[in-house]
Formats: structure tokens, sequence, C-alpha cells
């Protein structure tokens, strides 16, 4: 069994506020983009979960979200037989692209299939929560508003945008890292209120315009190079460029084709994960 899971970007992101568990509690508007890595699952006999990965930088042990997943699902529903698990990356780490909470949710939505668990949406979700908390969305995918620590999702209407670019630097940023130098002055900077106002109406241009992320105050603090790429972008002629989660990935809207070529050929040629892509409506997809 293969299935294709798609990476995503934050076109809203802010801080409302710290639970009194110590995560952060957030507003943010997720949407899956057309850039995805390849999950194959094939059943072994040995009670065993095996991670093989394209990218040797990708740890295949008990600390992949993959395996975790299956773990999940293994113990939970007392599966006896194991699975082999092979993971084509695309998608880079450590860029706030969801590459690894995608694969999670296409690891849970093809065993469900595979071990024949029938298991509700809720259900599947309810696992996903319990690896990452993007899991959820990308069980869903498309565009979505997650609140809490980003468990709680709500799909909103269609966000189309054909012409993305999509520009990580060199190094990644720690997640932890991020959310550990967040400053509580910085908490509620951004109102969702427009974007939400934007998507509901069906207006992708003004939608477009309302990007923001309040993570970008802590990452351009120690990473001045996300602020290089956002105004290399900007000056291309970007409708708007933001960080994607936290980092440190930047993507930027272009209005037309021609645009984003230019765009292409400027950051590519320093920047080596260079992308176009556009919006997609699955986080995770089976290959017939």
């Amino acid at each position: 069994m293969k299935l294709k899971s798609y990476g995503k970007i934050n076109l809203f992101l802010d801080i409302k506020g710290k639970l009194p568990n110590g995560y952060h509690d957030i507003v943010t508007v997720m949407q899956s983009i057309d850039i995805y890595d390849e999950i194959t699952l094939e059943p072994i006999k040995e009670d065993k979960i095996i991670i093989r990965c394209s990218d040797s930088s990708i740890p295949v042990n008990d600390s992949n979200t993959c395996y975790k997943a299956a773990k999940l699902l293994k113990d939970a529903y007392h599966i006896d037989s194991g699975i082999y698990i092979h993971i084509l990356k695309n998608i880079p780490s450590g860029a706030g692209m969801g590459g690894g909470s995608s694969n999670a949710a296409a690891v849970i939505k093809g065993l469900n299939a595979l071990w024949k668990l029938n298991l509700s949406k809720e259900e599947l979700s309810g696992i996903g929560a319990r690896v990452g908390a993007d899991v959820p969305f990308c069980l869903v995918g498309g565009t979505c508003l997650a609140e809490g620590i980003g468990d709680k999702v709500t799909v909103l209407n269609d966000f189309v945008w054909n012409d993305i670019l999509v520009v990580k630097p060199e190094f990644s940023i720690s997640t932890a890292f991020v959310y550990q130098n967040l400053k509580a002055e910085y908490y509620n900077s951004n109102d969702s209120g427009q974007i939400l106002k934007s998507i509901g109406l069906h207006d992708h241009e003004s939608t477009a315009g309302c990007a923001s992320n309040t993570l970008e105050k802590v990452a351009e603090a120690f990473y001045p190079q996300i602020r290089d790429i956002k105004q290399l972008l900007i000056d291309a002629g970007a409708i708007s460029s933001i960080m994607t989660g936290s980092g440190s990935a930047v993507f930027a809207l272009f209005k037309d084709r021609d645009s984003l070529n230019k765009a292409y050929d400027l950051a590519s040629g320093t920047y080596p994960f260079t992308c176009k892509t556009k919006t997609y409506r699955h986080g995770v997809k089976f290959i017939d």
C-alpha cells in the first residue's frame, strides 16, 4: 500500500497565551500544499515495526513519527503482526512544513485500511493527536482552522492559490527552541478575524494579503536570514511572504506565473530547496 502525505504552510499563526500544561494556546490557519512524501506500507510476519527512509538524517527508531503512529495502533488494537514502512522524503525536515506529522497521518490512515480497523474520523484524530499536535490536521488536509495546541481542527472553505514559492535556507529550526524563546509580549500580535472572514467569502486575494505569523518575531531575532528571504520574495513581486510554522521555510504567494518564475530564478541560486507549488485539498491520499 502506498500513500502520498502532503506538506503544509501556515497562512496565519498567532499565540493567544500559555496553557497550564506548559503548551501554548494557538490559533492558526493551515493549508495543504502540493509537495508530498511517499509512504509505503508492507505487512510482515514478524511482530516488528521497521522504518526505512530515503533521507539518512531522519531517525528510523522509536522517535520517528511513523513508528509512534504504528505502535499506538498496534498496542490499542492488539495487532500481533508487523509492518515495514518506507518513507520517500521530499518535504524538508525542520522547515515548519509538517512533514513528520503528515507521514504519521499517512501511516494512521493506511494502517486503518490495511488492518481493517474501521476507525471513525474522530478515533483516527484521537490517535493522531497523541503522536503530534499537527497530525489531526494532516489527516484532514485542505484549508483548516486549528486551535488549542493545534489539535482542535475546523474545516474551512478551500483557499485556492496556484503560484506559491517555498524557500528553505540550509539551516533548520527546532519548534521547541522557538516556543522556549517566545515572549509573552508577542501574544495576540495578530487578529485572525480578517483572514477567516476573507476565507469565508472565498476572497482569495484578500486572504493572501492577510498572511501573518507571530513566531517570526522569535525566529528572525536568531536567524535574520529569514527576514532576508522574505524581502527577496516581496521585491520579486509577492503579494505576501511569511515564515511557515516555527520555520525555517518561508513561502510567498504570487499573483501570476511570471512573478513566480522571476522569484524562483532569484532564490534557487542561493537556496537549494526552492520549490514551486500550489494549494491542495487533501492531507493524505492513497496511490492507486
